[in-house]
């Protein structure tokens, strides 16, 4: 299975306006987005680097890495997931919606594509 059809799981969520598979570093490894206006490419880094500061501090206070995170604007939500800390590949899973968009959807989807993605990457 390749990387883009893990993001095709996400093309038929109500609201979906772009997905990408980024590594530890928020480098690119595939994207699909149905929206001009969002270049992952570009934002894939600083979203890494958001996840990355929360698994910091969650872990400061004894919670362990951050494993999931959603980030909800009066116009959308951009919804990370990691494949963990202990996975044996590091990688970050984004998916972004609409105001409109199934966040439960994404969510189910998120979970299911998580472990196909080690999987793929290992």
């Amino acid at each position: 299975m390749a990387l883009s059809d893990l993001l095709d799981e996400f093309r038929d969520i109500n609201g979906f306006l772009a997905a990408g598979i980024l590594d530890f570093t928020g480098e690119i490894l595939d994207t699909l987005t149905e929206s001009k206006k969002i270049d992952l490419a570009v934002i894939g880094a600083t979203f890494t680097d958001i996840l990355r500061s929360a698994n910091e501090a969650s872990s400061q206070i004894g919670l362990e890495s951050t494993n999931e995170m959603s980030i909800v604007t009066p116009n959308g939500v951009v919804m990370m997931a990691s494949t963990g800390i202990n996975a044996p590949v590091n990688a970050i899973l984004v998916v972004i919606l609409d105001g409109s968009g199934n966040q439960a959807l994404a969510k189910l989807k998120i979970k299911k594509v998580i472990p196909k993605l080690i999987v793929e990457l290992g």
